[in-house]
C-alpha cells in the first residue's frame, strides 16, 4: 500500500482526510504541523505528502523549501492543499517544486485522482525547489515571482475576493480572509524591511570608517536580550518553550544590531521546531568573548545545509529571494561580522540546532 504523510493543523479536517485515504487503501501517517511532518519524512520516508499550506509554525511551502533541499527526500511527490484561490493559470506552490495542489474543499474523487497522477509522475520529472520551473527562463525572473511580488499578488486576490458584489460570503469566510490579507502583508512589510537592511549593512561593510566605528558601541546583553526572546516567543505563542539563561555583561555591539541578530535567530529556532519543545537561550562570559546560545529541538540541517546558511546574497537578488531563503539567517551573519564576532552553527538532521554567537566583551559603558 501507498505510504502517504497527511500535514495539516486542523485536526478534524486532518481526521476526516486520513478516514478517507484508510478506506481508499492507503497507509496513512499524519502531522499537526511542518516542523513534525519534515521528522516523519526524513524517518518513514511516504510515498507521497498532503500537505496545508497556511499553518501555524512551519507552514506548507516552508515544509516543501526544506524537503526539497534535502537529498534523501527531495524527489517525494508533494501535494499542497488551500482553500485559497490563486489568479493565475499555475496554482500556487507548482513553481516552487509541488507536484501537485487541491483547492479546499474538494470532492473524494479529485483527491484520489490528484493523489494517483502524481504518484505515476517520473521521478525524473520531479526537480527541486532551486530548479524548478526555470527551463528556458532566467532564474531571477522565476524567483521574482516566487519573491515579493507573489506575497504582492496574494493580498490582491484575497482583498479582490472579498470585494466581489457577485458572490455572497460569510462573516466567518470574510474574517478569515481578511486575516489571511493582514498577515501576508505583515509579512511583506518585514521582507522589504529585511530587503533595506541587508543592503545597508553591505553599503556599511565597503566603507571602513563606519564599520570601524561599530566597535565603539556596548549594550548591555541581559537587557537587550531578555525582551527580544519575550516577545518573540509570545508572538509565535510559544511562551512556555522559552528557556532562558542570561548572564548579564556588555557586548562590544550596538543594540538595535543585538536586537536584530537575536530575532532572526530565534525567529528560525522557534519556527522550525515543534511547541511544546524548549527552545534555550543561554549566554557565557569566558574570557574576553560573551557566547550567546541559541539550542532547539526543531528538524535540523544536513551538513550541506549547514554550510551554505547565511552564506552571502548578490545584492541584486535580496529582493527575488522567497520566504524562507535564509535571508534572516544572512543578516544575522553580517551584523556579526561587522562587530568582529563569530557565528558558528551546529545541527543533525531530526536533531536540532544550536546557533553560538561570540561577541566581544565591553568592560565599560
Amino acid at each position: 500500500m501507498p505510504k502517504i504523510l497527511v500535514i495539516d493543523d486542523e485536526e478534524a479536517f486532518r481526521g476526516s482526510l486520513i478516514t478517507i485515504l484508510e478506506k481508499k487503501g492507503f497507509d496513512v501517517l499524519q502531522a499537526p504541523g511542518g516542523a513534525l511532518g519534515v521528522q516523519l519524512a526524513r524517518t518513514h520516508v511516504p510515498d507521497l505528502i498532503l500537505c496545508d499550506v497556511n499553518m501555524g509554525g512551519v507552514g506548507g511551502n516552508l515544509t516543501l523549501y526544506a524537503l526539497r533541499r534535502d537529498p534523501q527526500i527531495a524527489s517525494i511527490p508533494f501535494i499542497l492543499m488551500s482553500g485559497y484561490i490563486s489568479s493565475g493559470d499555475t496554482p500556487p506552490g507548482i513553481h516552487r517544486g509541488a507536484d501537485g495542489f487541491l483547492t479546499k474543499p474538494f470532492s473524494i474523487e479529485k483527491l484520489v485522482a490528484t493523489i494517483q497522477a502524481c504518484l505515476t509522475k517520473p521521478e525524473e520529472t520531479r526537480v527541486p525547489e532551486s530548479k524548478a520551473s526555470i527551463g528556458s527562463q532566467d532564474k531571477a525572473s522565476v524567483d521574482s515571482s516566487s519573491g515579493l511580488i507573489e506575497t504582492v499578488i496574494r493580498i490582491l486576490d484575497i482583498t479582490r475576493l472579498i470585494g466581489n458584489t457577485d458572490r455572497q460570503m460569510q462573516p466567518k469566510e470574510t474574517m478569515e480572509l481578511a486575516g489571511q490579507a493582514h498577515a501576508a502583508a505583515s509579512l511583506l512589510r518585514r521582507r522589504i524591511e529585511n530587503c533595506l537592511l541587508y543592503a545597508e549593512i553591505e553599503r556599511l561593510a565597503s566603507d571602513w570608517q563606519q564599520a570601524a566605528s561599530l566597535q565603539e558601541h556596548r549594550s548591555g546583553v541581559r537587557e537587550i536580550v531578555e525582551p527580544v526572546a519575550r516577545e518573540k516567543a509570545r508572538a509565535l505563542e510559544r511562551t512556555a518553550d522559552l528557556d532562558l539563561r542570561i548572564d548579564d555583561a556588555l557586548a562590544a555591539i550596538s543594540a538595535d544590531s543585538l536586537k536584530k541578530m537575536m530575532e532572526e535567530l530565534l525567529d528560525n529556532a522557534f519556527r522550525y521546531s515543534l511547541p511544546g519543545r524548549a527552545v534555550q537561550l543561554k549566554s557565557a562570559v569566558v574570557a574576553d568573548p560573551v557566547a550567546l546560545s541559541i539550542i532547539d529541538q526543531g528538524c535540523g540541517m544536513t551538513p550541506e545545509q549547514v554550510a551554505q546558511a547565511g552564506g552571502p546574497m548578490p545584492l541584486d537578488q535580496v529582493l527575488l529571494v522567497q520566504q524562507g531563503s535564509g535571508l534572516g539567517l544572512a543578516i544575522a551573519r553580517r551584523l556579526i561580522e561587522l562587530h568582529r564576532g563569530t557565528l558558528i552553527i551546529h545541527s543533525k538532521p531530526g536533531r536540532g540546532t544550536t546557533v553560538t554567537v561570540t561577541l566581544a566583551k565591553s568592560s565599560a559603558r
